[in-house]
């Protein structure tokens, strides 16, 4: 008698148990179906290769290259971000036309991708390596007079500091744009993402998405404190219509790991720090955290902070500076 109230128990366990896993199967299926129809039906408006899924408005990589020209700038946008070189184009031109300097943007990992390839697993070995393929690939022919600086914006920081590390040639000076750290704070999407930012290890298999919702202080989603200058980037680029909380768990595996791995392997470089006093994704200790890390190493340092700036300084005020700054790098033997 026991043992068949034993058995009855344990087959109701294992109902209850399996009735569960189907409900949370539902629960994660109709978040994920959700957000694909949502992001699906926006997209639908936008333009993709049909080949190589390549966003096809500035979001293919960029290679403005002369031979003749003997200074080269490569750049490496943020993670996620759904135009790598479409952003800064008028600036890329400016800097390729007018001051003769060859301009390579590498689309890597979830770049300019549609709903279905963003949603996949991604790694950030990936982006390291096709990053770095592509820099030695470019690199390995130039003369040796020819002089080549390294840009990177965010997330971008991560290959970047792949090449400063890795690379068969090293660049001659490197600069960081809101750098990728530890010191994580995500307020660039209200509290609630804060809060989830924090959480992120276990909350990412209940919230399995979340919608971009707009900064605190900002008029989109975009964290750029100029007003104008936001409404112009938002209505132009329009952000990805969804954020995987997994990707969020990622990114602070990277950001540890770079800071573990690849930032110690960066010696005798040129190096130019900088970011907005508004930054809302990471604080300005991880930023000097960053900075001093570098100079540690024997790097030659300079971190700038702009003003009334927040993460994206290529779009803020300051931006006239900071390029200004940038030229005199890449133009200063």
């Amino acid at each position: 008698m026991k043992i068949k109230k034993s058995a009855i128990l344990i087959i109701k366990l294992m109902v209850l148990i399996l009735a569960l896993a189907a409900l949370y199967m539902g629960f994660m299926s109709w978040q994920y179906n959700s957000f694909r129809k949502n992001a699906e039906s926006i997209e639908a408006l936008w333009k993709f290769d049909p080949d190589l899924s390549y966003n096809l408005d500035g979001g293919e990589p960029l290679f403005l290259v002369k031979p003749q020209n003997k200074i080269s700038m490569v750049f490496m946008e943020g993670f996620r971000t759904q135009n790598p070189a479409g952003m800064y184009m008028d600036w890329f031109r400016e800097l390729h036309s007018i001051h003769k300097i060859n301009i390579v943007v590498p689309v890597y990992g979830l770049q300019s991708s549609p709903f279905q390839l963003r949603y996949r697993e991604w790694y950030p070995q990936e982006d390291l390596r096709t990053v770095l393929q592509v820099y030695n690939a470019y690199t390995s022919m130039l003369p040796k007079d020819h002089r080549v600086i390294t840009v990177s914006q965010s997330f971008g920081t991560y290959p970047h500091a792949g090449i400063l590390a890795r690379a068969s040639r090293r660049p001659d000076s490197a600069v960081f744009l809101s750098p990728l750290n530890t010191a994580m704070e995500y307020r660039a999407a209200g509290d609630f993402v804060f809060w989830l930012s924090k959480q992120m290890n276990w909350i990412q298999h209940i919230v399995a998405f979340t919608k971009p919702a707009p900064s605190p202080n900002r008029v989109s989603v975009w964290d750029i404190v100029n007003p104008e200058k936001n409404k112009k980037m938002a209505e132009r680029f329009p952000i990805n219509p969804e954020d995987k909380a997994h990707h969020g768990v990622q990114v602070q595996e990277t950001a540890e790991l770079m800071e573990s791995r690849l930032l110690p392997q960066i010696k005798r470089t040129v190096v130019l720090v900088v970011n907005g006093d508004s930054d809302l994704y990471f604080s300005q200790n991880g930023f000097a955290r960053t900075a001093e890390l570098l100079k540690n190493n024997g790097n030659s340092v300079k971190h700038v902070v702009l003003k009334n700036s927040g993460h994206m300084v290529l779009a803020d005020n300051g931006e006239d500076q900071l390029k200004a700054m940038i030229l005199n790098i890449l133009k200063n033997r």
